[in-house]
Protein backbone atom coordinates (compact mmCIF):
# COMPACT_ATOMS: atom_id res chain seq x y z
CA UNK A 1 0.00 0.00 0.00
CA UNK A 2 1.28 3.16 -0.94
CA UNK A 3 -0.32 6.84 -0.82
CA UNK A 4 -0.47 8.79 -3.73
CA UNK A 5 1.31 11.78 -4.43
CA UNK A 6 0.85 12.61 -8.15
CA UNK A 7 -1.85 15.01 -8.57
CA UNK A 8 -3.74 13.86 -11.48
CA UNK A 9 -4.28 10.43 -9.90
CA UNK A 10 -5.30 11.71 -7.26
CA UNK A 11 -9.30 10.61 -6.54
CA UNK A 12 -9.42 7.90 -8.55
CA UNK A 13 -11.03 4.60 -7.51
CA UNK A 14 -10.68 1.12 -8.37
CA UNK A 15 -8.92 -1.40 -10.83
CA UNK A 16 -5.83 0.35 -13.64
CA UNK A 17 -4.15 -2.58 -14.98
CA UNK A 18 -2.35 -4.77 -12.17
CA UNK A 19 -3.14 -1.51 -9.88
CA UNK A 20 -6.01 -1.03 -7.51
CA UNK A 21 -6.79 2.58 -6.28
CA UNK A 22 -8.98 3.50 -3.12
CA UNK A 23 -10.00 5.67 -1.08
CA UNK A 24 -9.78 6.34 2.67
CA UNK A 25 -10.86 9.52 4.62
CA UNK A 26 -10.14 11.49 1.03
CA UNK A 27 -6.64 10.16 0.83
CA UNK A 28 -5.71 8.15 -2.40
CA UNK A 29 -3.80 5.10 -1.65
CA UNK A 30 -2.62 2.62 -4.53
CA UNK A 31 -1.65 -1.33 -3.99
CA UNK A 32 -0.77 -4.07 -6.29
CA UNK A 33 -3.78 -6.23 -6.91
CA UNK A 34 -1.88 -10.07 -5.73
CA UNK A 35 -0.71 -12.54 -7.56
CA UNK A 36 -3.00 -14.91 -8.93
CA UNK A 37 -1.89 -18.66 -7.31
CA UNK A 38 -2.73 -22.40 -8.46
CA UNK A 39 -4.74 -25.01 -6.29
CA UNK A 40 -1.61 -26.46 -6.29
CA UNK A 41 0.05 -23.39 -4.87
CA UNK A 42 -2.54 -22.78 -2.07
CA UNK A 43 -1.99 -26.15 -0.79
CA UNK A 44 1.66 -26.60 -0.65
CA UNK A 45 1.48 -22.72 1.18
CA UNK A 46 -1.33 -24.27 3.85
CA UNK A 47 0.71 -27.45 4.52
CA UNK A 48 3.70 -24.70 4.84
CA UNK A 49 4.93 -24.74 8.60
CA UNK A 50 5.24 -21.11 8.83
CA UNK A 51 2.53 -19.82 7.12
CA UNK A 52 0.24 -22.97 9.69
CA UNK A 53 2.23 -20.55 12.67
CA UNK A 54 1.73 -17.61 11.24
CA UNK A 55 -2.12 -18.14 10.76
CA UNK A 56 -2.28 -19.58 14.09
CA UNK A 57 -0.62 -16.57 15.24
CA UNK A 58 -3.01 -14.14 13.33
CA UNK A 59 -6.05 -16.34 14.49
CA UNK A 60 -5.06 -15.96 18.50
CA UNK A 61 -4.53 -12.06 18.35
CA UNK A 62 -7.89 -11.90 16.71
CA UNK A 63 -9.22 -13.79 19.43
CA UNK A 64 -7.42 -11.98 22.18
CA UNK A 65 -8.32 -8.35 21.18
CA UNK A 66 -11.86 -9.44 21.40
CA UNK A 67 -13.32 -7.32 24.10
CA UNK A 68 -10.49 -4.67 23.61
CA UNK A 69 -12.02 -2.80 21.18
CA UNK A 70 -12.43 0.39 22.90
CA UNK A 71 -9.42 0.26 24.63
CA UNK A 72 -7.46 -0.31 21.52
CA UNK A 73 -8.91 2.57 19.91
CA UNK A 74 -7.81 5.09 22.67
CA UNK A 75 -4.24 3.49 23.40
CA UNK A 76 -3.17 3.13 20.24
CA UNK A 77 -4.32 6.80 18.82
CA UNK A 78 -1.25 7.85 18.07
CA UNK A 79 -0.54 4.93 15.71
CA UNK A 80 -3.27 5.63 13.51
CA UNK A 81 -1.42 6.62 9.89
CA UNK A 82 -3.28 6.67 7.03
CA UNK A 83 -5.06 3.34 6.38
CA UNK A 84 -3.39 2.10 9.60
CA UNK A 85 -6.20 1.92 11.96
CA UNK A 86 -5.71 1.53 15.99
CA UNK A 87 -6.92 -2.30 15.81
CA UNK A 88 -3.93 -3.03 12.79
CA UNK A 89 -1.37 -1.31 14.98
CA UNK A 90 -1.78 -3.06 17.89
CA UNK A 91 -2.87 -6.56 16.45
CA UNK A 92 0.71 -6.27 14.39
CA UNK A 93 2.43 -5.40 17.73
CA UNK A 94 0.65 -8.56 19.57
CA UNK A 95 1.78 -10.92 16.66
CA UNK A 96 5.25 -9.75 16.52
CA UNK A 97 6.32 -8.79 20.26
CA UNK A 98 3.86 -10.74 22.64
CA UNK A 99 4.06 -14.14 21.84
CA UNK A 100 6.38 -16.42 24.96
CA UNK A 101 7.23 -20.39 23.22
CA UNK A 102 7.65 -23.20 24.70
CA UNK A 103 9.06 -26.20 22.50
CA UNK A 104 6.73 -26.07 20.06
CA UNK A 105 3.41 -24.47 21.86
CA UNK A 106 3.01 -20.45 21.56
CA UNK A 107 0.53 -18.37 23.19
CA UNK A 108 0.28 -14.36 23.94
CA UNK A 109 1.80 -13.12 27.00
CA UNK A 110 -0.14 -10.67 28.78
CA UNK A 111 2.83 -9.38 30.48
CA UNK A 112 4.14 -8.50 27.01
CA UNK A 113 0.95 -7.28 25.94
CA UNK A 114 0.17 -3.58 25.47
CA UNK A 115 -3.34 -1.78 25.58
CA UNK A 116 -1.27 1.99 24.91
CA UNK A 117 1.74 2.63 23.06
CA UNK A 118 3.23 6.01 22.74
CA UNK A 119 6.17 8.49 23.12
CA UNK A 120 4.99 9.63 26.76
CA UNK A 121 6.44 8.84 29.75
CA UNK A 122 5.56 5.88 31.08
CA UNK A 123 4.01 4.93 34.74
CA UNK A 124 6.66 4.20 37.14
CA UNK A 125 6.30 1.61 40.19
CA UNK A 126 2.84 0.96 39.09
CA UNK A 127 0.87 -1.19 41.28
CA UNK A 128 -2.86 -2.72 41.58
CA UNK A 129 -4.36 -4.19 44.33
CA UNK A 130 -7.93 -5.77 44.20
CA UNK A 131 -10.33 -4.94 46.60
CA UNK A 132 -14.08 -6.17 47.08
CA UNK A 133 -15.24 -2.76 45.36
CA UNK A 134 -13.41 -2.52 42.56
CA UNK A 135 -9.40 -1.97 41.96
CA UNK A 136 -7.12 0.62 43.42
CA UNK A 137 -4.06 1.87 41.53
CA UNK A 138 -1.28 3.44 42.42
CA UNK A 139 1.89 4.35 40.97
CA UNK A 140 5.07 7.18 41.77
CA UNK A 141 4.55 10.31 40.80
CA UNK A 142 7.03 10.88 38.02
CA UNK A 143 6.26 14.48 37.18
CA UNK A 144 8.83 16.68 35.46
CA UNK A 145 10.84 13.47 34.37
CA UNK A 146 11.50 13.74 30.51
CA UNK A 147 7.82 14.37 28.85
CA UNK A 148 5.93 13.86 31.85
CA UNK A 149 3.72 16.38 33.48
CA UNK A 150 1.54 16.63 36.80
CA UNK A 151 -1.64 17.23 35.20
CA UNK A 152 -1.15 14.02 32.78
CA UNK A 153 -4.71 11.69 33.27
CA UNK A 154 -4.07 7.86 33.91
CA UNK A 155 -5.69 5.39 31.86
CA UNK A 156 -5.98 1.84 33.67
CA UNK A 157 -7.64 -0.61 32.36
CA UNK A 158 -8.32 -4.26 33.41
CA UNK A 159 -8.63 -7.24 31.13
CA UNK A 160 -10.04 -11.10 31.45
CA UNK A 161 -9.01 -12.89 27.91
CA UNK A 162 -10.70 -15.55 29.00
CA UNK A 163 -14.18 -14.33 29.35
CA UNK A 164 -12.77 -11.75 26.35
CA UNK A 165 -13.92 -8.80 28.75
CA UNK A 166 -12.13 -6.10 30.15
CA UNK A 167 -13.08 -2.47 32.51
CA UNK A 168 -11.36 0.46 31.72
CA UNK A 169 -11.40 4.44 32.64
CA UNK A 170 -9.78 6.38 29.69
CA UNK A 171 -9.67 9.71 32.02
CA UNK A 172 -8.73 8.97 35.26
CA UNK A 173 -6.74 10.76 38.32
CA UNK A 174 -3.46 12.99 37.40
CA UNK A 175 -0.09 11.38 37.48
CA UNK A 176 0.38 13.73 40.58
CA UNK A 177 -1.99 12.25 42.92
CA UNK A 178 -0.41 8.61 42.89
CA UNK A 179 -3.78 6.70 42.66
CA UNK A 180 -6.95 6.06 41.17
CA UNK A 181 -10.23 3.76 42.04
CA UNK A 182 -11.70 1.90 39.33
CA UNK A 183 -14.98 0.70 40.75
CA UNK A 184 -15.79 -2.75 39.61
CA UNK A 185 -17.88 -6.39 41.04
CA UNK A 186 -15.68 -9.49 39.77
CA UNK A 187 -18.50 -11.82 40.81
CA UNK A 188 -17.42 -15.58 39.87
CA UNK A 189 -16.69 -15.20 35.86
CA UNK A 190 -13.59 -17.55 35.38
CA UNK A 191 -10.09 -16.65 33.91
CA UNK A 192 -7.44 -13.82 35.34
CA UNK A 193 -7.72 -10.34 35.22
CA UNK A 194 -4.85 -8.78 34.11
CA UNK A 195 -4.15 -5.07 34.91
CA UNK A 196 -2.31 -2.44 33.01
CA UNK A 197 -1.69 1.87 33.48
CA UNK A 198 -0.56 3.88 31.14
CA UNK A 199 -1.45 8.09 30.70
CA UNK A 200 -2.08 10.62 28.24
CA UNK A 201 -1.31 13.95 28.04
CA UNK A 202 -3.88 16.88 25.83
CA UNK A 203 -2.61 18.92 23.60
CA UNK A 204 -4.35 21.75 24.32
CA UNK A 205 -4.50 23.73 20.94
CA UNK A 206 -5.09 20.36 18.67
CA UNK A 207 -7.17 18.32 21.28
CA UNK A 208 -4.95 15.10 20.66
CA UNK A 209 -3.92 12.84 22.84
CA UNK A 210 -0.26 11.58 23.17
CA UNK A 211 -0.07 8.39 25.56
CA UNK A 212 2.55 6.98 26.74
CA UNK A 213 3.57 2.50 26.76
CA UNK A 214 1.08 0.85 28.90
CA UNK A 215 2.53 -1.04 32.28
CA UNK A 216 1.78 -4.54 33.18
CA UNK A 217 0.80 -4.78 36.86
CA UNK A 218 0.17 -8.43 36.78
CA UNK A 219 -2.83 -10.88 37.59
CA UNK A 220 -5.45 -8.64 39.99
Amino acid sequence: MARVANSSLAGLNGNMGDMIFYQINGITYVRRKPTKRSNAQKKRMKKSPINERSQGKFSMVHKYLKGLKYVIRFGFQEEIKGARHAYHACGSYTRLNCFSQDGQDYQIDPSLFKVSRGTLMEAEDGKALRTDEGILFTWKDNSGTSSAQAWDEAFLVIHNPTQQTSVWEEIGSHRNKGEHFLKHSFGTSGGDWHGYLAFSQVNRRTNKRKLSDSVYLGII
